[in-house]
């Protein structure tokens, strides 16, 4: 008996040593003789499986997992009792149908057992751990450190110089650089205005004549008229002779007011007038394409100030509404006041506030004004005492 086991030594083959069978695996048994009336590829086993070590009937943990993931595919309840879906018999317990299918379909549990752990049926040692094993069993200097030849990179000791590794996305210069420079993101509206070098002499007459009926909107919708020979600038407040005049004096005076106005209107151009390759640009509202930025421009100032289109107008005074507003909205006049309130409602909630308080205020002063006056008239009461008849007389 071999209790120790074999023993090579570092001069020894190790191959031939891992090509012998090993002593401690099960034997091969013989699988059942004689015919199956069963349906199925029933058949006796070969007498090549009946030589391999891990047959139909092997018992190791490999072969008793493989056995029962072959039942669990080709055996299913019906009822109490457990059916072989591969010949259709009933068997009451597990223990008999894995008894069945290792006595009839061998070859097919065999076939199973091959192709979910090739490795049962290796001959031999694979090279991996052949290798594993002479590195394990061999006592040379470059075998225990693991060294590399000399041939195949005598640099640096024998060992393979690595590269410096790359840094981090985050941690080069580039990154750095980009991180360092502000940046702007600039609203939709704050872009270039298209240039008018390809408008023709028609266009710019037509650009001409929306400006001048931009100024003329402008200037009407800040003349009021007080009387007859008197009107006022609802801008500044000053009263001029007449409408005229006032319109003069707007144009001349409130340059800066005019351009706010002008500013919102090129910001309606920006969000209505869209870049839509390949075709150039399209107007959102009527879904017409243009073949550049200032023909789309055209075409809204047009349809608003000299064809007063509807649908246009109509965006154009919802946009012009919400967007003039904008800084009554932001301004909320108490410093603390969050609801979006301007600074006129603001004034007039103070002054109700203050004449409320005042109200209050008064009359408390008038009730401890009663009060007093009627805790002067008790006491006098008191001081007069009783009123009783004289019986002397």
């Amino acid at each position: 008996m071999n209790l120790l086991g074999d023993y090579d030594s570092d001069g020894e083959d190790l191959t031939a040593a891992s090509k012998r069978p090993s002593s401690l695996a099960p034997p091969a048994t013989a699988g059942p003789l004689g015919d199956v009336s069963e349906k199925g590829s029933a058949r006796s086993p070969d007498p090549d499986d009946a030589k391999e070590a891990h047959d139909s009937f092997c018992k190791c943990e490999d072969c008793s997992t493989l056995l029962l993931r072959f039942l669990g595919k080709n055996l299913q309840t019906k009822g109490i009792r457990f059916k072989c879906k591969l010949s259709g018999t009933l068997f009451a317990s597990k223990a008999e149908a894995s008894d069945h299918f290792m006595e009839v379909y061998a070859a097919e549990l065999q076939a199973f057992k091959k192709q979910k752990m090739p490795k049962l049926f290796q001959n031999g040692m694979t090279k991996e751990e052949l290798d594993k094993l002479i590195r394990k069993q061999a006592f040379q200097v470059d075998s225990v450190l693991g060294k590399r030849p000399a041939d195949v990179d005598a640099s640096f000791g024998g060992w393979a110089k690595k590269e410096k590794p790359a840094p981090a996305p985050c941690e080069t210069e580039e990154y750095e650089k980009m991180m360092e420079d502000p940046v702007f993101t600039a609203p939709p509206w704050a872009q270039q205005r298209p240039s008018n070098e390809d408008a023709t002499e028609m266009d710019k007459g037509i650009d001409s004549q929306i400006f001048d009926a931009q100024t003329a909107r402008f200037c009407k919708r800040n003349v009021l008229e007080v009387k007859k020979d008197v009107v006022r600038c609802k801008l500044c407040y000053k009263t001029l002779g007449n409408a005229r005049e006032c319109e003069v004096h707007i144009k001349t005076d409130h340059q800066d007011d005019f351009n706010k106005e002008i500013k919102i209107w090129e910001r309606f151009l920006f969000s209505t007038c869209k870049r839509q390759p390949p075709f150039g640009w399209v107007c959102k509202i009527c879904q017409i394409f243009f073949p550049s930025d200032g023909a789309c421009w055209r075409h809204v100032g047009k349809e608003v100030y000299i064809r007063r289109e509807e649908r246009h107008m109509g965006s154009w005074h919802d946009k012009e509404d919400r967007w003039g507003h904008e800084e009554d909205e932001e301004c909320c006049g108490d410093g603390f006041n969050a609801n979006g309130l301007s600074l006129e409602s603001v004034m007039q909630i103070r002054r109700a506030e203050e004449a409320k308080a005042k109200a209050e205020a008064a009359a408390k002063q008038k009730k401890a004004e009663e009060e007093e006056s009627s805790s002067s008239s008790d006491s006098e009461d008191k001081m007069v005492g009783k009123v009783q008849p004289i019986r002397e007389f």
